[in-house]
Order: structure tokens, then C-alpha cells, then sequence
């Protein structure tokens, strides 16, 4: 009974380890984002290290004389506010856990951070939504969706941002590119990933009945005989309609708003995918509107094709994106650091309410208040517009390397800030050589800028009459806007 009562007890103190971890801290042989990476968890540092074709958390050996090697001698004693060495060194502590992060200057502080973040209330105060809807005024239309108020494009048909969509997913290979049955199997985790992203991006607005037959469907001829080039419709039509014809006895097109391609990872091609957008292809049950898959380039680079296809969907939806160019929206960069949608966008489609978006009054002068990182699966004070007129605004919205952010890396958090002037359109056209001559958004950067453009705790910036400061970091952000 002693020895019984004895592994009880052992097994509780276990679990309460266990418990207090946070959920992204390194355990050794755990799953990683970013390759060479390091994170201190109870005394012990991990390295990120790349293991066949996963990343994974490996504990770093303490070597005499090797300075990589050595865990962060204050981590058994920090305490909030205490400096620190490596950003994204995490030290549990009682109720949470502390992050090592860098603040204005430079300096590096630990941060006393909670494993269960309490949600943040909306600010009360706030304009009428309509306050802040920028009215569409492009002078030069470089591309067809609108930027401003109403979302949309004159001439041509809306994907919709509510109710249910019909989608298909179909596999295709040739006899120079076959496919396997593990790609089919892994295109499950695809779609589960697509529709949890809109569940909470949407709000629960927007779903999916998805048709995916899990098998290859044949082409007739090897790749090189089609000669796919991006954005020659004439020459691209007989190519896709051969695709929708060939799984048309398998798959019910009936009033389907897209058809994503499945290609095997040896396929070979000039251009990164296969868009055709209200192409005229045609079914058994009818117009197919949409048609879209990622080729080669995506899987060379490791990235998500459910974020690529979310990407893909959002510009019919009237989502102009592609500004301000970042690794922080799915639309500006559909596998950028961060997935998510940034608050303009959130806001634009209609999925973003007065519960969660707070829009300044022309006649408020300050305001004071916390923002709920976007990376978050947490609803409520998510961002900030302040109109400066009918066509221009500012807006500040929080970020963080965790959820649909981890990539971001260990330790990155911060404010961004963007002005947005709906007279203005963005010119993609000297974008593979670096050339912007024209866009719609654009980053408000602090002196000392980062990777990401945020503002870091003490940072302040000003923009037409408009300061923005972080005032302080922790689980959420708190933010100063004084006009």
C-alpha cells in the first residue's frame, strides 16, 4: 500500500511538470518551426535541428569553450524584467513561463508570460464601423478589385465571403510526373487546415463542402506537350478543361465556386502553378468558375498549399492584397512567417465586427488599450483603425510567434502599424526587380526597424498628425494612439 500510495504521488508531481509547460516549449525530440532556433525550457537548452525532413527540438550538450552550447546561466533565477541573451529563451516559472524578447534600444528583458492568456474586453467608445470604411477612389486601376468601400469589381463575378461553397480537389499526373499514395493521403491534412483557417478567420461565416475522390487522374500526353504558361488563357483552356473532363465521372461539379489541383511533388514546370480564374471550363453539371494548383515551386520551398489556396481564393472574394508587402498577411505573402489576415483585410470581407475592431472617433484624442495578438485562436480587441479622412487611415494590429505565427520564430512580437489610402493602387509590374512606383498600404516603421517592421515595446512612431507608442509587452500588447 506504502509503495501504491508513493507512485501516486510521483505520478501527480509528473503531470504538474507536465502542466506547467508552455505549449510551445521545447521538449527534446518536439516539433520546431524555424532550423537553428534555440529555446530554454527548465534550465535546458534545445536547438531547432533539421531530422530527415522534419525540425525538431535537440538538447544542446554543454561543451567547454563553445558559446552555442551553453544554456542561459540566468534562467533558473530570472525574473520579469531581468536582462537576457537569446531572444525566444523561454525559463518556466509559477503560473507561466518567461520569454526572453527585445525592446526598444536593443535591450533584452524576460517576460513574465501566462500558458492561458485571459481574453482582452472590447474598448468601449468606439465609432460606427462605417466611420472607418475608406470609400474606393483609385486614380489608376492596376489591377481589378477594388481597395476601398464597396468590396468588389465592376464586371466581374464575386466568389462569396458567407455561407457554403462547393469546392473539389483533384489529383492529376502524368506519365513523367506520377503521383503517390502518401501526397494523397497527406491533401486530407490540406483541406483540415483550409477549413479551420476560415472557421475562425470568418468567424464561423464561411465553409466548405469539399469533394476530394482520393486517386490520380491521368493526363493523356507527359508534361512538356501541354506547355503551361501562366496567363496564357488561350493556350492554357484545352490543358485544364482535360482535367476537370477526366475526373468528371468521379467528381459532381454541380454550381462549383473552385476546383483545386492536386499535382504530384515530381512535376516540373517554369511557373510557380496553374491559375485559370472564370475561365470558361465546363462540366457534366456545368460552368466550373475557378481553377487553381501549385506546382513544383511550392514544394521546393516547403510551403503550405492550403495557405496558397486560401490565398488564391481571397482575390475573387475582392481581396486586392499584395500590400503592404510582408510576411505578416496570407494575402500580401501566402506563405509568409504568419498566415494570418491582416485587420484591413478581416475588416473589408466583413468578418471583423465591432466586437473585435475598434474604430477611433474623429473627436477622441487618446486612447489607451491592449490588443489581442492576430496568431491567436482568441476573440475579442483584435485592431485599431483611425480614419484620417474618407480615402486614408491608419491601422495598428498585434502579432506573435505562436498558432498560424510560429514561424515568425521564438521571441517576435510587436505592433504593426500601416497607413492605407484608397486613392492609390498597387503596380506590381517592376516587382521582380524590387521597383515599387505605386501602392495602396504601406508601413509606419520605427526608427530602428526589424525583420517584421513591428514596433517592440517603447518603440513610437508618427504619421500625419497620428503617434502610435507600444507601451508594454506580455501575453497581449498595450498600445498609446495620440492625435
Amino acid at each position: 500500500m506504502r509503495h501504491g500510495k508513493r507512485l501516486v504521488g510521483l505520478i501527480v508531481i509528473v503531470a504538474a511538470l507536465v502542466s506547467a509547460l508552455p505549449a510551445d516549449a521545447a521538449t527534446a525530440g518536439g516539433k520546431c518551426a524555424k532550423a537553428g532556433a534555440t529555446q530554454t525550457t527548465k534550465s535546458v537548452k534545445y536547438k531547432c535541428t533539421k531530422s530527415g525532413k522534419s525540425l525538431k527540438w535537440v538538447k544542446v550538450s554543454s561543451t567547454v569553450g563553445d558559446k552555442s552550447a551553453t544554456t542561459t546561466s540566468t534562467s533558473a533565477t530570472a525574473k520579469d524584467g531581468d536582462t537576457c541573451s537569446t531572444v525566444g529563451d523561454k525559463s518556466v516559472v509559477s503560473g507561466g513561463y518567461l520569454e526572453c524578447r527585445t525592446i526598444s534600444g536593443g535591450t533584452k528583458k524576460w517576460f513574465n508570460l501566462s500558458t492561458s492568456p485571459v481574453p482582452v474586453s472590447m474598448q468601449a467608445g468606439g465609432s460606427s464601423l462605417d466611420a472607418c470604411k475608406l470609400a474606393e477612389a483609385r486614380i489608376n486601376k492596376f489591377q481589378p478589385w477594388n481597395v476601398g468601400f464597396p468590396r468588389g469589381a465592376s464586371g466581374s463575378t464575386m466568389l462569396p465571403s458567407t455561407g457554403v461553397s462547393n469546392v473539389q480537389l483533384i489529383a492529376i499526373d502524368f506519365s513523367d510526373a506520377v503521383g503517390t499514395a502518401e501526397e494523397l493521403t497527406a491533401a486530407d491534412t490540406q483541406i483540415s487546415e483550409f477549413n479551420k483557417w476560415f472557421e475562425f478567420n470568418s468567424n464561423g461565416a464561411k465553409s466548405f463542402n469539399w469533394q476530394y475522390p482520393k486517386r490520380w487522374f491521368r493526363m493523356s500526353k507527359p508534361v512538356p506537350d501541354y506547355g503551361f504558361k501562366k496567363g496564357d488563357w488561350p493556350k492554357t483552356l484545352p490543358s485544364v478543361q482535360e482535367m476537370v473532363s477526366i475526373a468528371d465521372p468521379y467528381v459532381d461539379f454541380t454550381n462549383s465556386d473552385w476546383v483545386f489541383v492536386l499535382l504530384p511533388k515530381s512535376i516540373r514546370l517554369s511557373d510557380p502553378d496553374i491559375p485559370y480564374m472564370n475561365p470558361g471550363i465546363t462540366s457534366a453539371e456545368g460552368p466550373v468558375k475557378n481553377l487553381f494548383g501549385g506546382a513544383d515551386y511550392f514544394y521546393r520551398n516547403n510551403y503550405d498549399l492550403w495557405s496558397l489556396w486560401i490565398h488564391e481564393w481571397g482575390h475573387p472574394m475582392g481581396l486586392a492584397g499584395h500590400s503592404p508587402r510582408s510576411n505578416l498577411s496570407i494575402m500580401d505573402n501566402q506563405n509568409g512567417s504568419s498566415v494570418m489576415l491582416n485587420v484591413w483585410d478581416t475588416f473589408f470581407t466583413g468578418w471583423m465586427g465591432a466586437d473585435e475592431l475598434y474604430c477611433m472617433p474623429s473627436t477622441q484624442s487618446t486612447l489607451e488599450t491592449q490588443l489581442i495578438p492576430l496568431e491567436r485562436l482568441q476573440r475579442g480587441m483584435r485592431g485599431v483603425i483611425v480614419p484620417i479622412s474618407t480615402t486614408e487611415a491608419l491601422v495598428v494590429e498585434s502579432h506573435r510567434a505562436e498558432g498560424w505565427g510560429v514561424r515568425l520564430g521564438a521571441g517576435t512580437y510587436g505592433l504593426l502599424v500601416y497607413y492605407i489610402d484608397t486613392t492609390k493602387d498597387t503596380d506590381r509590374s517592376g516587382e521582380s526587380q524590387g521597383i515599387v512606383r505605386e501602392t495602396w498600404a504601406q508601413y509606419v516603421t520605427p526608427a530602428s526597424t526589424n525583420t517584421y517592421k513591428l514596433l517592440l515595446q517603447g518603440d513610437t512612431v508618427t504619421y500625419k498628425g497620428i503617434t502610435v507608442t507600444l507601451t508594454k509587452t506580455g501575453d497581449v500588447d498595450t498600445v498609446k494612439i495620440t492625435k
